[in-house]
């Protein structure tokens, strides 16, 4: 596969992307002690040989409960399925959005204010998860930004780690360019911030589908298609 160039001209400083689809899942009405569970929530998913990512924002709407959710890749998306009973919340992930066999089956309780359960893994084994409420991106004044931050300095991936050691489809560096091999790990920056801006360029060919990830969990999605 031809590999596409990605350049990235990154100036950091806040500000996230979040496909937000129009649908909804349908559910029952969740009972008065349920509405603890309302809200969004960062999740962490804990399968045997590492942790992924991931996204819910619980609501309800017209006496119903409803779901939306970012999974360990992708958009987020509606939920079929949200259930609050006798103080456990179930929902499920579809097997098609999810690369697995079977739905994913996540119940979880609410143990002092976060989030803690179990899930049956697209390997067949239990996973454990947990959730923390994402943080409020609505600011009080204007923030005080500090001067910008090249994450990429032009020849090599100093500062960058891969998801995913795969030594025949590893990121390198051509010409001042970051360069994706295709269907490559991810690849994540070191740097941690607050409150900040992100500025990027792209290269991308036709038919590619890529995007970036904000905090490994909300997607700026970047796609092209031939018509």
């Amino acid at each position: 596969m031809k590999a596409q160039r990605k350049p990235f001209l990154i100036a950091i400083a806040v500000m996230f992307g979040t496909a937000v689809c129009p649908q909804w899942a349908r559910s029952a009405k969740p009972p008065a002690a349920g509405k603890s569970f309302l809200g969004r929530w960062d999740l962490t998913l804990k399968a045997p040989d590492r942790e992924y990512a991931s996204w819910i924002e619980i609501s309800e709407h017209g006496g119903q409960l409803k779901a939306q959710m970012v999974g360990r890749g992708g958009n987020a998306r509606p939920l079929p399925l949200v259930v609050i009973t006798a103080g456990q919340l179930t929902f499920v992930s579809p097997k098609e959005e999810e690369n697995s066999k079977t739905n994913l089956v996540f119940k979880g309780t609410l143990v002092g204010g976060h989030l803690t359960g179990t899930l049956n893994g697209p390997d067949r084994n239990e996973w454990t998860w947990n959730g923390d409420r994402a943080p409020s991106l609505r600011r009080i004044g204007t923030p005080g930004w500090g001067k910008p931050i090249s994450l990429f300095n032009g020849k090599d991936l100093t500062g960058w780690y891969a998801s995913k050691h795969r030594p025949s489809a590893s990121w390198k560096v051509e010409d001042g360019l970051l360069v994706s091999p295709g269907q490559g790990p991810e690849l994540i920056s070191n740097s941690e911030f607050g409150d900040f801006k992100l500025h990027l360029e792209f290269n991308v060919g036709d038919t590619a589908n890529s995007g970036v990830y904000l905090r490994g969990r909300y997607k700026v999605q970047n796609r092209n298609r031939l018509c």
